[in-house]
């Protein structure tokens, strides 16, 4: 009996011990779902990462980054996921790690995470000043592609006076050398620039916008007139009576003509009018005079002063415009300087003055039709820059467009805008005017008919099938004198339609007529074989000269002025 006491008070005990240790609840705990992963953050602002654990109490988040924010923030006891919402995007250029921890009561859970890298290109300063004068300029950066890059503006829109040097077409050790040009502009100018590469899935990456700053250039003043009003003959025909031609300068200092700068681009411009065709071959029969003018300032902006009171819009707050006026009536004045040209009016009438400013700006503008008592004489005068520097094959191109097309032969543009729509019938009737009386616009035509229209000889003659030495084949294209419809061009491009490919043939022909006629007069008389035979032998070929064009093709300029207003005639 008492074996069997015991071994109940035993067995109570084993139950009551057992009783008691099941009141004490299970184990705390704090445990990943997944403690093996590795947790990535997405690169973009926003991107989420999921963390799922396990807890036996309520729990509570945080990070110790700013870019990273854990959702939510505390929960019960349980299975449970919380997300990691990246705050910012991380564009420095290298991944960067965080550490999430969870409290449950007395437990702590450590979990690092990593934000990778979002492709980047910084560059090292948001502004970079630049001098005046421009030249090669070096741009740092920092990315983590491998390139290449685009240069672009951040609006979208050109900015012709940055390029990428030809040396940096990608880049590389973190430096893009850029090309700038000299600032022709009396005031300060920026532009906002982007650099933009792809990644490796060929997403298009973008840079910060950062600004160039270019420093206005310096605006000098003349301190002496003696250099003024001087005249030389830089040619002298030496077959028929003499094509008269006149150069003079606008924005000249009196230093620049003191130490030659001045004959210098005068002869320049010269020199370029000559090199296309038929100009080139007829050369001889011109005679060419520079006049000095010495002006106060070389600035064509508000409140500076020059020799012909040149106006250019692009200098003037209006940037997209490429027209020219200045003071015809001075200009005239020293024409009538050249002692030639002040004893015959009527060689006066014929000549064609070409006024050179003394600055790079894209701009120029031809204006003709001056008058003696209501008939309408040749006289023209063409205002043109040295265009990206006197060098420049841009400098050459639009003189020979202006100079050589608008002003002596009295060409009209070939090019259009769609804008323009169909070319007004008045308009259209000025111009056959022109053509019926003047001799002029012979380069355009108001009929797609190939019998009718005014080059129709060119058409039909075999001499003249084919592409030329620039690919062009004379035909009727549509467009042109600005206008969309309603007038025609001989060739899809050339000189007067691009200021590129030289003259076409129609326009060939009319610079041919009027030389001639100058050189000599009513014993001449116009011979369409003879115009083939010359023009055959001196075809034009590709000049293959250099430009700071981006692409060798320009923005149109500014459709010819009619003057309509008096020649002033020297006293006697």
């Amino acid at each position: 009996m008492k074996k069997i006491l015991l071994s109940l008070w035993a067995v109570l005990n084993l139950v009551l011990w057992t009783g008691c240790s099941n009141d004490e609840g299970p184990q705390p705990s704090l445990e990943l779902a997944n403690p093996d992963a590795e947790f990535v953050l997405g690169a973009d602002r926003n991107a989420m990462l999921a963390v799922s654990f396990t807890s036996t109490s309520d729990w509570q988040a945080s990070t110790n980054v700013s870019w990273a924010v854990p959702s939510p923030q505390r929960g019960t006891a349980g299975a449970a996921t919380l997300n990691l919402l990246a705050s910012t995007k991380n564009d420095t250029g290298n991944n960067r790690q965080g550490v999430l921890t969870i409290k449950a009561g007395e437990l702590t859970l450590t979990v690092k995470f990593t934000q990778s890298v979002m492709p980047v290109i910084t560059t090292g300063q948001d502004v970079y000043p630049v001098p005046a004068a421009g030249g090669a300029f070096t741009l740092d950066y920092q990315t983590n592609l491998t390139g290449p890059f685009t240069l672009l503006t951040a609006d979208g829109n050109s900015v012709d006076w940055v390029q990428t040097a030809p040396e940096s077409r990608t880049m590389q050790n973190g430096e893009l050398t850029l090309q700038v040009a000299k600032n022709p502009y009396d005031n300060e100018r920026s532009a906002q620039l982007i650099l933009q590469g792809t990644d490796e899935n060929g997403a298009t990456v973008s840079s910060n916008t950062f600004t160039l700053t270019q420093a206005a250039r310096s605006v000098g003043t003349s301190q002496s007139m003696a250099d003024d009003k001087q005249v030389y003959q830089l040619q002298t025909h030496s077959e028929g009576n003499g094509v008269p031609l006149v150069l003079m300068g606008d924005g000249f200092l009196d230093t620049d003509i003191s130490s030659g700068y001045y004959e210098q681009a005068m002869q320049q411009a010269m020199e370029n009018l000559f090199t296309e065709e038929p100009y080139r071959s007829l050369r001889d029969l011109f005679d060419v005079w520079m006049v000095t003018a010495v002006s106060r300032n070389n600035a064509f902006t508000s409140g500076y002063s020059t020799a012909f009171s040149s106006q250019v819009d692009a200098l003037n707050g209006n940037a997209n415009s490429t027209l020219i006026a200045g003071d015809d009536e001075k200009v005239m004045a020293y024409a009538q300087l050249v002692p030639e040209l002040a004893a015959n009016p009527d060689l006066f009438e014929e000549a064609l003055c070409i006024v050179v400013l003394n600055s790079t700006v894209y701009a120029g503008t031809c204006w003709f039709g001056f008058n003696n008592a209501g008939q309408v004489m040749e006289f023209a005068v063409c205002y043109c820059p040295m265009i990206y520097g006197l060098e420049d094959d841009m400098f050459r191109r639009v003189l020979c467009h202006e100079a050589g097309g608008h002003g002596f032969a009295k060409l009209m543009d070939e090019y259009s805008y769609q804008e323009m729509g169909a070319m007004p019938e008045s308009e259209i009737q000025t111009h056959q005017t022109w053509q019926e009386e003047l001799g002029w616009a012979m380069n355009v035509d108001f009929t797609p008919n190939s019998q009718e229209v005014v080059w129709s000889r060119f058409l039909y003659d075999e001499r003249y099938q084919g592409a030329d030495a620039y690919g062009e084949t004379l035909g009727i294209y549509q467009g042109a004198c600005t206008y969309w419809s309603g007038a025609y061009r001989p060739t899809n491009e050339s000189m007067m339609r691009s200021n590129k490919n030289g003259f076409n043939a129609p326009s060939r022909e009319a610079i041919y007529k009027r030389i001639m006629k100058l050189a000599y007069g009513d014993n001449w008389n116009y011979d369409y074989e003879e115009f083939v035979a010359f023009d055959q032998a001196h075809l034009p070929q590709p000049v293959g000269t250099q430009t700071k064009a981006a692409d060798g093709g320009t923005k149109p300029f500014a459709a010819p002025r009619f003057a309509g207003r008096p020649l002033i005639y020297a006293r006697p």
